[in-house]
């Protein structure tokens, strides 16, 4: 056995993950989310002391299981410039040389529609162009650049951390997922993916309910008036006054009212990129995705040699399933 680091990326699961999954394992010690941010998170880049990151995550690392997916970086910096991102790669490699290293990707367009979403529900006014492009418009030199980074198109063009951690560890030690194989099919994917680590999990007793639902448009609308009477919780935004307690409230009514299902259907990536904007994306990924299928393709003849359960069965989808089927996953 190894340690097993979940490293994200946002918006693929990892709640669901930390709340329900591997809390329920039981021949492995799930590690809480604040202590794998204390090990590696805390420190500076020139103050990071291996030894101390393993003294925090305690004894025995071999049967740990760490998941946050801050180790990618800032969902809404961009994982400052991807610095961040690559230094914490490079703490985990010398903290935990023989990690297993899990990575989930998503389709990007999918996954900017749903970092947007969550910035909204974290305090965010903007809109989605101004949320992805508001840095083009700053000057070369504007203190905002180095200050307070925004969102970057670049945090999801996923196969170049991947590559990072393929040399760092060795592409055999680092398995890659997509969050859209987990979604079709979340019991099955559950199963295949206990029998591909070894895990000793009773699927009967996981709760397979939603983590952090999409907003509706009514709701999306409401939510950013309402996040114009506080400055929290996002650096990026607009306020008008920060009325104390508000965004506490605000959050506690707005997750009533998403849970009551009377506003309306949840957005889909369709509902709010248009056709200009993804194809301007697509073009965007297209060189980072062919280089991420090649990898996926990689995975699957390495697993198919050496026997690893990669394949689930496509269980048919009853009332049931259909009921407590995800939405959308943080």
């Amino acid at each position: 056995m190894a340690a097993i680091v979940h490293i994200g990326y946002h918006k693929t699961g990892t709640t669901w993950f930390q709340d329900s999954f591997y809390p329920a394992i039981r021949n492995r010690r799930y590690i809480p989310r604040a202590t794998v941010r204390a090990a590696f998170l805390d420190a500076g880049a020139l103050h990071f002391d291996p030894a101390a990151a393993r003294r925090r995550l305690g004894d025995a690392p071999d049967d740990m299981i760490l998941c946050e997916e801050n180790l990618t970086g800032g969902l809404h910096n961009g994982g400052l410039a991807g610095n961040l991102s690559k230094d914490v790669a490079d703490r985990i490699r010398r903290t935990l040389p023989d990690a297993q290293i899990v990575i989930f990707v998503r389709d990007p367009l999918s996954a900017i529609v749903s970092a947007w979403l969550q910035y909204v529900k974290g305090g965010g006014t903007f809109g989605l162009r101004r949320y992805l492009f508001g840095r083009d418009s700053l000057s070369p030199v504007a203190p905002e650049r180095d200050e307070a980074p925004g969102f970057r198109l670049d945090h999801f063009d996923t196969i170049r951390l991947i590559a990072h951690y393929d040399a760092l560890f060795g592409p055999d030690q680092v398995h890659v997922f997509r969050y859209e194989d987990f979604r079709a099919d979340l019991r099955g994917f559950a199963a295949a993916y206990a029998a591909r680590f070894g895990l000793d999990v009773d699927l009967a007793y996981i709760d397979w309910s939603a983590r952090n639902p999409s907003l509706s448009r009514p709701l999306l609308w409401l939510a950013r008036a309402m996040n114009l009477f506080t400055r929290r919780a996002v650096a990026d935004k607009s306020w008008l006054i920060d009325i104390p307690g508000w965004y506490g409230v605000s959050r506690r009514l707005l997750r009533r009212a998403n849970a009551s299902g009377r506003f309306g259907r949840p957005l889909a990536t369709r509902d709010l990129l248009d056709d200009a904007l993804a194809s301007q994306l697509r073009a965007h990924y297209a060189a980072g995705e062919r280089l991420l299928t090649a990898r996926l393709q990689w995975q699957a003849r390495m697993d198919k040699r050496d026997g690893t359960v990669l394949r689930w069965r496509q269980r048919p989808c009853g009332h049931d399933d259909l009921a407590q089927s995800p939405s959308h996953r943080r």
